[in-house]
């Protein structure tokens, strides 16, 4: 991990500490092995079988398709793949949206795409964590900016109005760039920022046009209903246009109509858009599979709410699974072969029809194109995804497998991870208010260690505690300090939301999540923005090396990570305030545990007594 992250000085230190085992010689070659082959690059945690899908599979499947569904829709399960998790991941998307509206003096943010809607920001497990190649959207509404819709618009005042073509308003002046990107680490997902102009009404919405026929529950359907005029999902445009037309027009947004859609979905539906994803995503589109572009998670979403509004209720169930998926790539399928074919028909089109593949759901005037696919390269596009589709379709039950092999099962305590410290869209400090106490989104602004530690609400007791004997050390006072750390001991922090799989979607709200946060030692994992590391003078050792741990991956960045349960352990490894059998205890639940971080191991290392313990901390 260390020589992955350019911390040289961490893998000297790592590699003397190992120099008196009496596997040294053999931990030495594993050690050059791994600095030779590493760079520093983002490390992911998925799977091989997930990030390499083969484009031949190696293997026939002689399920049939209910055996294969029933094999599938078990595994999905058992990896956290159910609405009760997608609802609780929802909830704590809300709870994160509400921090961060509260640390930035209410101004209009909301936490939307793949994060929010529950479904799709893992393909391996659905346990709060997020892919390594996905991330976390936030939309700011700019206030004051508002748009007015020709012919439809019902404000007072006369208002410029702008006419609507293609699910665009058209509008000059503006870059055709919705969305700001910031990397992700290992310890931080990446993260878009999208900024937004409000409109003030919804165009007619395709579900809920009168006389229409359907198979969306009328709860759906009232949800979208009363969405039209709710403030916590208002109509906007984004900084988007359809091809060719960049600074001509502004892409009217129905991020929160989709939102509602992904969040009504059953366990068998989420689980139908999480394999149509996979298959679009990494074994479409990924290099190391069929490596065809043009195809993007837009698509998947749009053919899952087609495949709810046209697919009768009685065929949603999970011996039908792999049926419904093949049916799904055929309605693809169809899509681009109906597209290539009036492009070969009326080959003199405007460039805006070109490389459109499907009618937008909502918007039933609007059009949806390739991803990334020039006019002159439109034709090979789509008969290279044709293709692609053609033959996905023809190894579906293969490739299901080796999607059913790249799955990661929840652990027996269903933990959900939730640290909103961890991963804070907005990382600028804000000033605190004088009251005695501090609301749970105050936690992250506490900077004045003298001044502002005993403020700090048991919900954050590792950090308080951690801090404080932090400011006993820096000002002389070792034996405070080692007190401090001993009234600790025992103590244990929540790593996560023990979630059963006998819990209902119904009981995952905004309000459990953050009474969940709010009565344990939740906040225990943070990451800050430095101009420079910050260092700690006066103290030696881990400490020095191990704390802030900064973020790197294809650069150094200045984002910083602080897990002050690790920083506690080091505090009593280095001051020897627990019992040597309690440390190495501890030394060896990071060893085994699946959700040990960077800091945890590199903490744990040198102060483990077990060469094999070693050895298995340094591999991971």
């Amino acid at each position: 991990i260390a020589s992955q992250n350019g911390h040289h000085n961490v893998v000297n230190l790592l590699t003397k500490a190992q120099q008196d085992d009496a596997n040294s010689e053999y931990i030495g070659s594993q050690n050059s092995s791994v600095l030779c082959c590493c760079s520093s690059q983002k490390v992911t945690k998925t799977s091989s079988a997930l990030e390499k899908p083969p484009k031949e599979p190696e293997f026939e499947c002689s399920l049939s398709d209910s055996e294969l569904s029933e094999q599938l829709h078990s595994a999905l399960e058992q990896s956290g793949f159910t609405e009760s998790r997608a609802a609780l991941q929802s909830a704590a998307a809300d709870a994160l949206q509400q921090i961060l509206r509260s640390r930035l003096s209410k101004n209009p943010f909301f936490v939307v795409g793949s994060y929010s809607e529950g479904w799709g920001n893992s393909l391996t497990t659905l346990d709060g964590r997020t892919d390594a190649n996905s991330d976390i959207d936030v939309m700011y509404l700019i206030p004051g900016r508002e748009y007015h819709l020709k012919d439809l618009c019902e404000c007072d005042g006369a208002p410029e109005q702008h006419e609507l073509v293609n699910g665009h308003i058209q509008c000059s002046g503006f870059a055709s760039n919705p969305a700001s990107t910031k990397p992700g680490f290992t310890l931080r997902p990446a993260l878009d920022n999208v900024s937004a102009c409000r409109l003030c009404r919804y165009p007619p919405i395709a579900p809920l046009l009168p006389n229409r026929v359907f198979n969306i529950p009328h709860p759906v359907l009232e949800a979208l209903r009363n969405a039209l005029t709710s403030a916590s999902s208002p109509c906007h445009v984004v900084h988007a246009a359809s091809p060719d037309r960049g600074g001509e027009e502004l892409r009217v947004s129905t991020s929160f109509l989709e939102n509602r859609m992904l969040r009504s979905l059953t366990t068998l539906q989420g689980q139908l858009f999480v394999t149509l994803k996979y298959l679009v995503k990494k074994v479409i589109c990924h290099k190391n599979g069929f490596n065809q572009q043009g195809l993007k998670s837009y698509h998947v979403k749009t053919i899952t709410f087609r495949m709810v509004d046209e697919t009768p209720v009685e065929q949603w169930k999970k011996e039908n699974l792999v049926s419904l998926t093949r049916q799904s790539l055929q309605m693809l399928l169809d899509c681009v072969e109906k597209s290539r074919e009036q492009d070969r028909q009326t080959p003199d089109t405007p460039d805006r029809s070109r490389g459109r593949i499907m009618n937008h759901f909502f918007l039933s005037d609007a059009a949806i194109y390739l991803k990334g696919a020039g006019k002159e390269r439109v034709d090979q596009h789509l008969d290279g995804i044709m293709s692609t589709l053609r033959t996905v379709i023809d190894r579906l039950p293969q490739l299901l497998q080796q999607f059913i092999g790249s799955l990661r099962p929840v652990s027996d305590s269903g933990t959900f991870y939730f640290h909103p410290f961890q991963i804070l869209p907005d990382l600028r400090p804000m000033p605190l208010t004088e009251s005695s106490t501090l609301e749970y989104y105050q936690i992250y602004d506490v900077e004045s260690l003298t001044e502002l530690i005993a403020r700090l609400p048991d919900c954050a007791l590792s950090a308080r505690e951690a801090l404080r004997a932090l400011a006993c050390l820096k000002f002389g006072y070792r034996g405070t300090a080692e007190r401090v750390v001993s009234s600790c001991s025992g103590h244990s922090v929540s790593r996560g939301i023990a979630w059963s799989r006998e819990k209902s979607a119904t009981e995952a709200t905004v309000e459990f999540v953050m009474r969940h946060l709010s009565s344990r030692d939740s906040a225990w994992k943070f990451c800050f923005e430095f101009d420079q590391r910050p260092k700690l003078e006066f103290w030696t050792g881990a400490l020095v090396e191990f704390f802030p741990f900064q973020l790197t991956g294809s650069y150094k960045s200045n984002y910083f990570y602080m897990n002050f349960d690790a920083l506690l352990w080091a505090l009593r490894l280095e001051l020897r305030t627990d019992g040597e059998a309690r440390a190495q205890d501890w030394i060896g639940d990071v060893a085994e545990r699946e959700d040990s971080d960077e800091q945890e191991l590199l903490v744990a290392t040198p102060y483990s007594s077990n060469p094999e313990q070693r050895l298995k901390i340094f591999k991971k």
